[in-house]
């Protein structure tokens, strides 16, 4: 039994460590199923298990997990460091849910004990900043920086954390600050040695960079990267569909854009992460925003309510600085939208105009300032909405509808 408990935890840590997700809540809980109480295996189990599933959303699944280490902690025979490492589970649940009060007693806690574990100062700095708190926010981050200028463990986990929380923050405050250190992310991606959970880590946290800096190229090339992951979270920064709602707005693909947004909507109420769930409702009203089609400015008005909702329950004070800006804007603003037939949007139409005066996919890219992967996706959509088999019958089409050139 001991042999077959330590196989199962070994295997835990290893699918973990590779971010097969459920693989992992699947051995663990076959290796605490087995073990006692009193074997050190159960603590791993547990830990791994735990995390998993906050990343997978099934926040309920984890709770009971997270408790027993949080639990472990008050026995005096557990050591220090694992008492600091088994903090992070009820730490990271208590932030994704959004009670601030127990994420800063917990983490506090673990803090206390060893004051550069990356795994809990990575949602400290993110819950400081979410409630406005950015001064403090700058202390944690410090200690996360030291943590990943020191040596062994600790300084593999904070190299590939203070990436995510580098760019998460500049996410909700605005603020480009620190980016060069996020894009040092590169370094661990074009490391073939790099654990896969970490790469994954550090993609993610290019993602927001090209996000950020509005590059197209880069998002195209990391939206590929992510788009297997989408339904999970990545650390307690961000969930996958947000990123590749916002790299499908920095591509310039609305409706592929809205769709992981609607996908980004689904997760966040099913686990119950309200915060996330509040920056998921204002990223997708600022792309309803752009796209501007038919119902969109009406749809746009209610997830900026929910999302004010949200984050002033929480006291999320940036999210609600920019919910309230954002509102104005939408309310002061009638839609213009041209309604289109069969559901094309602004930027189809445009295509489908240069698609009628015989232009290429390379033309249409120059034309309009977008890469031509983009013009294909687009003309896809054109041919799908339409029912025309090839680019002369949506010439046809364009012609018979008045759209084109």
């Amino acid at each position: 039994m001991p042999l077959e408990v330590h196989t199962l935890t070994n295997l835990t840590v290893l699918s973990g460590q590779h971010f097969q997700l459920q693989e992992c809540v699947d051995n663990g809980l076959k290796a605490i199923a087995l073990a006692t109480d009193e074997e050190n295996s159960i603590r791993t189990s547990r830990w791994w298990t735990a995390m998993s599933l906050l990343y997978l959303g099934e926040l309920d699944a984890a709770r009971p997990h997270a408790l027993f280490l949080r639990d472990l902690t008050e026995k005096r025979n557990t050591p220090r460091l694992y008492a600091s490492n088994a903090l992070t589970p009820i730490t990271s649940s208590s932030c994704l849910e959004g009670d601030w009060i127990a994420g800063r007693e917990y983490s506090d806690r673990g803090l206390e004990i060893s004051p550069l574990t990356p795994m809990l100062l990575s949602p400290r700095v993110l819950l400081e900043d979410e409630t406005g708190e950015s001064t403090q926010g700058k202390v944690y981050l410090e200690r996360l920086l030291e943590a990943m200028s020191g040596a062994g463990l600790y300084k593999m986990l904070a190299s590939t954390r203070v990436p995510v929380a580098i760019a998460a923050i500049t996410r909700i405050t605005g603020i480009p600050d620190r980016l060069e250190i996020a894009e040092a992310a590169k370094a661990i991606v074009s490391v073939q040695s790099a654990l896969p959970n970490g790469s994954r880590q550090a993609r993610s946290a290019l993602a927001l960079v090209a996000v950020q800096r509005g590059d197209q190229a880069a998002a195209e090339e990391h939206y590929a990267d992510l788009i297997e992951l989408r339904g999970t979270m990545i650390l307690t920064a961000i969930s996958i569909d947000r990123i590749l709602g916002l790299l499908s707005q920095t591509m310039g693909n609305l409706d592929q854009a809205a769709a992981h947004f609607e996908d980004g909507l689904a997760f966040c109420h099913r686990a119950g992460y309200r915060p996330e769930l509040a920056w998921t409702c204002c990223d997708y009203a600022d792309t309803l925003s752009l796209r501007d089609g038919s119902g969109d400015r009406a749809k746009s008005i209610a997830l900026l309510d929910e999302a004010l909702a949200i984050s002033t329950e929480l006291g999320m004070r940036p999210l609600m600085e920019r919910v309230a800006s954002r509102q104005e804007l939408v309310q002061a603003q009638p839609s213009t939208a041209p309604a289109y037939p069969d559901g094309l949007t602004q930027r189809e139409v445009e295509v489908l105009g240069l698609v009628a005066a015989g232009k290429s996919n390379a033309d249409i890219a120059v034309e309009l300032v977008i890469s031509p992967n983009t013009v294909i996706r687009d003309v896809s959509n054109i041919l799908a909405k339409t029912g025309s088999s090839n680019r002369t019958e949506a010439a046809g089409y364009a012609s018979q509808n008045g759209l084109a050139e």
